[in-house]
């Protein structure tokens, strides 16, 4: 099995790295005329490289209301990390469908085809109030599939015509160039039913949470036969929070200090990469995997467990 393993970056954690402190004065007699020399989106571009120099396929980019735009951040590191697959994740409550497969396409474009595209987990209803989205519970799945319907409508067809309860466009579509680059990898997430049926019809990869390796391996096999009904394939992903050293003892220590999640794979480089070959032989092909401090964990799950976790899948393969 081919895996593709990216590394998540979360604008809002960490944010002492290269954040200007607000109201800082500097002592009275200390005049400065220049700004810090380094600023957010350095740090971004770091864990961008380090991701790319570490092996991994690309960079995940959360949606964080209280932090930079997602969107903005992968167009940042596209043009300073060349090769890596930029998904950032964001809400299907951004504006126009229309507009957004517009902003997709030359983003293509610019890069290559090196977008994917991560459609977040509904928030509650206090949070999307917060963000200016008052559209009730009950529509929240009906309007993510409406703007992925459009949002691949226009791209792939002209004259495209869709009429919805929240999104319409009557003889759209896009002429080429637009219409010659790729439409991005969608990738859902969820664990309810519901979930998993939008999925079936819309997803190109699925990302089930971290959990036991039975109930993951329930949920491949309930959306494998979701997809078959479809006729579409999905494929299946893991947010993994994951935490390695050469030892076990001193990995637990790590993953104390930090705060480490419950579901996090915690353990020596051959533990985890024997965790996740598990997980991979149940179905998962693509691994979103995080940890803090993000920079330096890149590097360290990049040089120590990928090389591991591709080995021990290749020998499965010569096994086989």
């Amino acid at each position: 099995m081919t895996i593709s393993a990216y590394w998540e970056l979360d604008p809002a954690a960490e944010p002492q790295r290269f954040e200007p402190l607000a109201g800082r004065q500097l002592p009275g007699i200390v005049k400065s005329q220049r700004g810090p020399a380094l600023n957010r989106f350095d740090y971004y571009a770091q864990v961008g490289s380090a991701a790319a120099q570490a092996g991994f396929s690309g960079l995940f980019i959360r949606h964080r209301e209280e932090a930079d735009e997602s969107r903005v951040i992968a167009a940042a590191v596209a043009r300073e990390v060349p090769g890596i697959v930029l998904v950032p994740e964001f809400p299907a409550s951004v504006g126009s469908a229309v507009y957004a497969a517009k902003q997709a396409v030359s983003f293509q474009r610019s890069t290559r085809n090196r977008l994917g595209w991560a459609i977040a987990a509904a928030e509650g209803a206090a949070d999307r109030r917060r963000s200016g989205d008052y559209i009730g519970a009950d529509d929240l799945g009906e309007r993510l599939e409406e703007f992925l319907t459009v949002a691949r409508g226009v791209h792939a067809a002209q004259p495209f015509t869709f009429e919805g309860r929240h999104f319409a466009v009557k003889d759209g579509g896009f002429a080429d160039p637009l219409n010659r680059a790729d439409f991005p990898q969608v990738f859902l997430q969820g664990e309810d039913e519901e979930d998993l049926e939008y999925s079936a019809r819309q997803a190109d990869v699925h990302l089930f949470r971290a959990s036991a390796l039975a109930d993951v391996s329930r949920q491949v096999e309930t959306l494998d036969g979701l997809g078959k009904r479809t006729g579409r394939p999905v494929a299946y992903g893991l947010l993994q929070p994951v935490v390695a050293r050469p030892f076990a003892d001193e990995a637990q220590r790590h993953a104390e200090r930090i705060g480490a999640p419950a579901e996090a794979l915690v353990g020596s480089y051959d533990e985890v990469a024997a965790r996740l070959a598990d997980l991979a032989g149940v179905g998962i092909s693509h691994f979103v995997f995080r940890s803090l401090p993000s920079l330096e964990e890149a590097y360290l799950v990049g040089q120590h467990v990928l090389p591991r976790l591709r080995a021990r899948l290749s020998t499965l393969r010569v096994a086989a």
